[in-house]
């Protein structure tokens, strides 16, 4: 996906200036914790290889959705990696896959848009636009040639707010607080390849 390009000088000095009013407090009457509960790694083993699905649940704290209605996107980060642990040396990574998710706010059309690659969808209300956010569904995260039948693998997989995807000014200001710090570990998962029977007729 695309970086946003560099705001206007108008905008670009109400960032800072948004930026600034939150390193002074003005937001200190709606900050609280920001938690995330990852839930347990769905895994699906199919013929061409592994794939993953990653739900969080969280509520957005209000330091990010002023900042959200105020023109500024936000961008969500899932990870997710295989690995074949080895006892005698580093892990062995077999495959990985990332995705990244933008939430953005249109004033105009009173609207949440979430942007995931080439694929857009609009909401009417900011938990709708929240519920994609919050999941990362069937992504492949290793081939099936990269994979041993009857081996035993580990999946560990993060979210986290892409904060290096803001505006520069506003990731110093924003770096620090916790309200930002929106990120979580996923429990890890562990499977034994076994790749499902071919089911096509002898011909």
């Amino acid at each position: 996906m695309s970086r946003p390009q560099a705001p206007d000088p108008i905008r670009r000095r109400g960032l800072i200036a948004f930026g600034l009013a939150l390193t002074a407090g003005i937001w200190a009457d709606h900050a609280r914790a920001a938690t995330v509960d990852a839930q347990p790694l769905s895994l699906d083993q199919e013929a061409d290889g592994l794939y993953a699905s990653a739900t969080v649940v969280f509520a957005l704290p209000r330091a990010l959705e002023d900042a959200l209605h105020r023109g500024i996107p936000l961008y969500f980060l899932t990870r997710i990696e295989v690995v074949r642990g080895r006892w005698w040396w580093f892990d062995e990574k077999i495959g990985s896959a990332q995705v990244l998710t933008r939430l953005a706010y249109q004033p105009l059309l009173e609207k949440y848009r979430v942007s995931t690659g080439a694929l857009q969808k609009n909401y009417n209300s900011l938990d709708e636009a929240l519920s994609q956010v919050q999941h990362a569904l069937h992504l492949k995260v290793a081939d099936a040639k990269d994979l041993v039948v009857g081996q035993s693998y580990s999946v560990y997989a993060s979210f986290e707010l892409d904060l290096s995807q803001l505006p520069r000014p506003f990731q110093i200001n924003v770096s620090s607080q916790a309200d930002w710090q929106l990120q979580a570990d996923f429990p890890r998962a562990n499977f034994t390849w076994k790749p499902p029977q071919s089911t096509a007729s002898p011909g």
